[in-house]
C-alpha cells in the first residue's frame, strides 16, 4: 500500500491521515458517521487566514484526502 500520494498540490499521508501543501497542514480523524472529519488545520506561515481562505483550504484538503483514500481501496 502506498502511503504518500500527490493529489493536486497536496501531499497525502493516508496512514497518518495528514494532508499538507506549501501553505497548510490538515489532520483528519475517523468521524462518527464513517466519514473522515478534520481534526485540525494550521497555516505553515504566520499569515492570518481569512474565513474564505480557510473554507477553500479545508474543502481542497478534504477532496484530496478522499481521493487518496479511494485510491488506497482500489
Amino acid at each position: 500500500m502506498q502511503t504518500n500520494l500527490q493529489i493536486f498540490d497536496w501531499t497525502v499521508d493516508a496512514a497518518a491521515k495528514i494532508v499538507e501543501n506549501d501553505d497548510y497542514v490538515v489532520s483528519f480523524y475517523d468521524g462518527e458517521d464513517g466519514d473522515y472529519d478534520i481534526a485540525y488545520m494550521r497555516a505553515k506561515q504566520s499569515q492570518r487566514m481569512t474565513p474564505a481562505d480557510e473554507r477553500v483550504a479545508m474543502r481542497d484538503a478534504r477532496v484530496a484526502f478522499n481521493l487518496a483514500m479511494r485510491q488506497q481501496r482500489v
